[in-house]
């Protein structure tokens, strides 16, 4: 053993004695089970707990801990005894002060096994909380995906197993449903499968044991009248004898929802095969609802329909954010097709060339958010528009940057009878910014308000312009076909979230019952750089917008409404 491994491990207890000492715990050193490693025997007033730390981790975390694997399963602690440490998620660690960081990790595993114990005496409820997470370490533990819901009702789901992989990785579906890409591609064939949903669950293996047909018999035991039916079936007449099944089995969670494991057996005449190996599945749940609520989603928006119009560089980021928000049905409409133009400034793939955009984004966006559904309209936001059942939306998005086309879907929107918020949105070129403004259907405030001048009288240039009228600012690089406007990729993408979020915070007012319908403005402001080097000319708004709040500049947009949206009596 080197010098200096014994003084950075002696430092450590010392600083474990320490802290131990003022807290009123009783701490003795054991023997070090390994070199850098800091064992330590703490007086509890549920047990007594050998504790042992890695001291020479790299201290940008808390170090690893474990203690002996206990006699029956405790909460946070895993089958081969490691301590789950919650380090908060934001916990700031000086390195050099490893001896107090060793210290602040034994004081963090004595609390949480001394609350663990407890919990083993009162019914195991927090150790069911983290149920999945012990299951996972049980030895020979299988992978799994799970894409049905985990809901207690009791019922015969599909399985399919793929051996070809060296261990073998099952997947679990409805038994009427489209089967993943995995199953697909691989050509897996289906087996039976039982999901049943208990009130309770007998309590795992502990080192050294492992999991065996006995636990398989306890959960049969406790099977209701309905379940048995579903376990006849479960064992029923099958052309292959013997056979492979797999029992899924959930409970509730006292923290909220439903813990989920598996087990994979053999079954042979009609009962289970205690011959055969029985191996438990870990399961990753593949549900939109699990997913959305652990990415951060929002569940309340998946039930939301929202139409895109426009699906360039602001408009794919738009639909991007907002199917990473939650909202599950997201139309887009879009005549032109994704071009080499388009890729860095696109959120697509180079592979989506020569497709229509909206069914690039169906084919790119439904495979990465679990749940959405786009709905990809090839076509000009006018023939949509001609056809188009507005009252099944819950918000419209324009993303074109063609104000004529946007004045004029904004008139027509205003006639409906229907109640729900638009949002304009558009980029000025190079950096000079982005903007969105926010209408309802119904109420003052449209976006021929933005087309007037200083004496409210209408004009051809908008109010809300950071770029002088009348200024050329497309580029060409190979003739007539190949003129474009030089918008920056990272502007289009802030444009593109802030409009998605302007729609969103319109949404959500409505789903709080909030009753305001008043218009908004929002917008950014770029440095304007390269819009001076390429001698373009700015405005005043663009100087002034920089100091100015959106609910000012919103007031000076909206303080008085056009003649477009103006309320039928004030036009008499």
């Amino acid at each position: 053993m080197s010098s200096a491994a014994p003084t950075k491990v002696d430092a450590a207890f010392e600083a474990v004695r320490t802290a131990c000492g003022l807290h009123g715990i009783e701490v003795d050193r054991l023997d070090n089970p390994a070199q850098n490693y800091l064992g330590v025997e703490l007086k509890g007033a549920m047990r007594t707990w050998p504790v042992y730390v890695d001291c020479d981790e790299a201290q940008l975390r808390l170090p690893k801990v474990w203690t002996l694997p206990p006699e029956e399963p405790l909460a946070h602690v895993s089958y081969t005894g490691v301590v789950c440490i919650d380090d908060g998620q934001g916990l700031s660690l000086d390195p050099g002060r490893h001896a107090d960081i060793v210290a602040y990790t034994v004081l963090k595993a004595y609390e949480l096994l001394e609350n663990s114990a407890e919990d083993a005496t009162t019914g195991h409820a927090e150790f069911f909380n983290e149920l999945e997470g012990y299951w996972l370490h049980l030895p020979d533990s299988l992978r799994s995906r799970a894409y049905f819901e985990v809901d207690g009702n009791s019922r015969m789901v599909k399985g399919f197993v793929n051996s070809k992989l060296g261990k073998s990785k099952w997947y679990f579906t409805e038994r009427d449903a489209e089967l993943p890409w995995e199953v697909r591609s691989n050509k897996l064939a289906g087996q039976r499968v039982l999901y049943v949903h208990l009130d309770a669950l007998a309590l795992p293996p502990t080192l050294p044991d492992m999991l065996t047909t006995a636990f398989i018999e306890g959960v049969h035991q406790r099977l209701s009248f309905d379940q048995l039916k579903l376990w006849g079936e479960l064992f029923g007449p099958s052309k292959n004898s013997p056979k492979q099944l797999a029992l899924l089995v959930s409970v509730p969670r006292q923290a909220g929802g439903r813990s989920l494991v598996g087990i994979a057996f053999g079954a042979h005449r009609g009962v289970v095969d205690k011959k055969s190996p029985v191996s438990p599945l870990t399961m990753r749940r593949h549900t939109p609802n699990y997913m959305r609520e652990r990415g951060g989603a929002s569940l309340d928006l998946l039930g939301k329909h929202v139409v895109v119009l426009g699906a360039g560089a602001i408009g794919c980021v738009v639909v991007d954010t907002l199917a990473a928000a939650g909202v599950g049905k997201i139309t887009v409409v879009d005549h032109d097709e994704y071009s080499e133009d388009n890729v860095f400034r696109h959120l697509l793939e180079p592979l989506y060339i020569d497709i229509g955009k909206p069914a690039g984004l169906q084919l790119a966006l439904e495979r990465r958010y679990p749940g959405l559904k786009i709905t990809p309209v090839c076509t000009t936001a006018q023939n949509w528009h001609k056809t188009a059942n507005i009252s099944k939306y819950d918000g419209i998005v324009l993303a074109f940057g063609a104000p004529s086309i946007e004045r004029s879907f904004s008139r027509v929107l205003k006639d409906k009878r229907v109640d729900l918020p638009i949002v304009f949105t558009w980029l000025e070129a190079l950096d000079l910014g982005g903007h969105s403004v926010l209408m309802w259907t119904k109420g003052e405030g449209c976006l021929d308000c933005a087309y007037r001048d200083d004496e409210g009288q209408p004009s051809l240039a908008s109010r809300t312009s950071f770029l002088e009228p009348n200024q050329p600012v497309t580029r060409n690089l190979t003739g007539c076909a190949g003129a474009f406007v030089p918008f920056g990729p990272i502007q289009a993408r802030r444009t593109g979230l802030l409009a998605a979020e302007h729609i969103l915070s319109a949404m959500t007012a409505v789903a709080v019952g909030k009753q305001e319908r008043d218009p908004s403005y929002h917008f950014w402001v770029g440095e304007g750089r390269a819009a001076a080097q390429h001698g373009l000319r700015t405005t005043p708004w663009f100087q002034s917008a920089r100091t100015t709040l959106p609910e000012d500049a919103t007031r000076k947009i909206f303080g008085r409404a056009c003649r477009h949206c103006r309320a039928p009596e004030e036009m008499a």
